[in-house]
């Protein structure tokens, strides 16, 4: 797909007067505000403490950028809308009222994972006549009415408030913004979810769990006949179902709302595709299962001669030996073993570690021990996580796995995780739309001065348009005051001069700086990192303005480092 082709199919999706409607500004300012105004209300109300008010406080949101993901499987390429969240004004919110719906839920339907469901349906016997089937919402997170959503809050509100100190009215309006605050822009045009929720809202996938509970429910009441077996996952439903009661079932679910369709699949035969594994009956009614990948499926794992750590080619490797030895119980360990080696093969896997692995993995099964112990462990591990800190590495063949053995040995605490600096997405062009230089926060940047070669060096946790108001600030107050004939010697002027190295080189030299066209040299995704770049770059930029001062709290480790990569810079220039 070119990107003339993705921009038009983009527009189609986005002229649905349904679900969106266009705005004349960027509205973030506004919900900025009224996000921060709710926040203030708990911690007045003491509904909350003041670190969790701090958290959902924020004062530097930016516009959220769609993009679409192609869904390869289906016929014309269709997008599927996606909106990232992570910068919008409601995000941290709607991850807290998200967090306390999670608790309250408690799903006969669901299933947490595919080794669940194989357990599931490899002890399953179906009755006399009946066959699989599977159900298929049509675009769920769009398609949610705010009314469904109320209705299930109101019907739970006995659990939930079991969870949360506030009230029903105030929980109802905050999860009301949260869904009304899906925004976001694409080609400098700005849009407003007005139905549904968008993909990348945290609390989404919560809200679609909570009405598919309650439209299965009411549909499950109100078909003609028995449904011995169904299980969901997210948007997917597996029923057992006689065949004549089949199309009648389907349109018993599909009169519940409206707005939220099921489609209908059922494969000719005794094979029904369900998650990453194929369900297939046998002929005394039972269920087995067989791995399962679609036809569109490209057979690529992470290649063994690629430069990442080995643990990370090993735990792909052993997860896909476990996956096919666990899922295939409709094979023998011959084919089980084929399939694992085809695929790994085909990666360039050697044919020694693969016979290692299926050794390790081949006495495992799927059976209610198992199912214990992995759930004992994962309550263990998510215990012991709340303790580690984690930290990633840049992944440098050899020095990236000695420091990570030396910190685990020296401070058990620690969790390391390392990182590609290359990946297919620093290869491939970026779909989404650019933010804005000012708009963006976190940041090292550079101010070069309009009258001589010196720039000035500074960081800002805060949107860089603000940083920039501030130096524009201090440079006007210092004019006014030369003008109403202070001098440098004056305190009130000395005052002002003592704000920022760049207001101090402008009243000496009397020079001024070039604010609208200040560069981003670094930035970080942590606030803390930022002392730590901003004095690097002071260090390694010649003709700052910068006060020595502030580079006399970097570590002497970094000395050399930065004396090699200037000197680099130097002759590659």
């Amino acid at each position: 797909m070119d990107k003339n082709e993705y921009a038009t199919k983009m527009k189609q999706l986005l002229t649905s007067d349904k679900t969106y409607v266009t705005v004349d500004k960027d509205p973030t300012s506004s919900f900025q505000t009224k996000n921060n105004s709710i926040v203030r209300r708990l911690q007045d109300l003491k509904l909350i403490d003041t670190r969790t008010a701090m958290k959902l406080r924020t004062y530097k949101a930016v516009c959220p950028k769609i993009y679409g993901q192609p869904k390869a499987h289906k016929a014309g390429l269709p997008l599927r809308p996606v909106v990232p969240c992570m910068t919008a004004p409601s995000y941290e919110l709607s991850k807290f009222v998200g967090s306390i719906l999670r608790k309250s839920l408690t799903s006969k339907y669901n299933i947490k994972d595919s080794f669940e469901f194989c357990q599931y349906v490899n002890n399953i016997c179906l009755p006399t006549g009946h066959i699989l089937v599977s159900f298929d919402v049509v675009s769920l997170f769009t398609s949610i009415p705010k009314e469904l959503v109320r209705h299930s809050i109101f019907r739970r509100w006995n659990d939930i408030e079991n969870h949360t100190p506030i009230c029903l009215d105030l929980f109802w309006e905050i999860t009301e913004f949260c869904i009304d605050c899906s925004y976001f822009s694409f080609e400098g045009a700005y849009y407003i979810q007005k139905f549904g929720t968008a993909m990348g809202n945290p609390l989404s996938p919560i809200i679609a769990d909570l009405v598919m509970e309650d439209i299965l429910d009411e549909a499950i009441s109100k078909t003609s006949c028995v449904i011995p077996f169904i299980k969901k996952y997210v948007d997917d439903l597996f029923l057992v179902l006689p065949p004549d009661k089949v199309q009648d079932v389907v349109n018993t679910f599909n009169e519940v709302n409206q707005n939220i369709q099921f489609t209908l699949e059922i494969k000719e035969g005794r094979r029904l595709p369900f998650l990453d594994m194929a369900l297939i009956r046998q002929e005394d009614d039972t269920v087995k299962t067989e791995w399962y990948c679609k036809s569109i499926a490209s057979g690529r794992f992470l290649n063994f001669h690629s430069g990442h750590p080995m643990h990370q080619k090993m735990n792909v490797a052993q997860n896909f030996v476990k996956r096919v030895m666990v899922f295939s119980t409709n094979l023998d360990l011959k084919r089980k073993r084929e399939i694992v080696h085809r695929h790994l093969k085909a990666n360039d896997y050697p044919k020694c570690l693969i016979n290692r692995l299926i050794n390790r993995a081949k006495h495992q099964t799927v059976n209610n021990n198992t199912a214990m112990d992995v759930s004992r462990t994962e309550t263990e591990t998510e215990t012991h996580q709340d303790e580690m800190k984690f930290y990633s590495l840049t992944n440098i063949d050899g020095l990236t796995q000695q420091i990570t053995k030396t910190l685990k040995r020296d401070y058990p605490g620690i969790k390391i995780a390392n990182r590609q600096h290359k990946t297919i997405g620093s290869l491939l062009p970026s779909v989404k739309d650019k933010t804005p230089n000012t708009e963006q926060s976190n940041v090292v940047y550079k101010i070069d001065c309009a009258d001589c070669e010196a720039c000035y060096v500074g960081m800002t946790s805060t949107k860089l348009k603000q940083r920039i108001s501030g130096h524009r600030s201090n440079l006007k107050k210092l004019k006014t005051l030369l003008d109403k004939g202070y001098t440098n010697e004056d305190a009130e002027v000395s005052w002002v001069r003592e704000k920022t190295a760049l207001v101090n080189h402008a009243a000496t030299m009397d020079h001024n700086f070039k604010l609208d066209e200040t560069n981003i040299i670094d930035r970080t995704f942590k606030t803390n990192n930022l002392h730590i770049l901003e004095s690097c770059h002071i260090y390694n930029t010649n003709n700052t303005v910068n006060k020595r001062t502030d580079t006399d709290n970097l570590h002497v480790a970094y000395a050399g480092l930065l004396h090699l990569l200037k000197n680099e810079t130097t002759n590659r220039r």
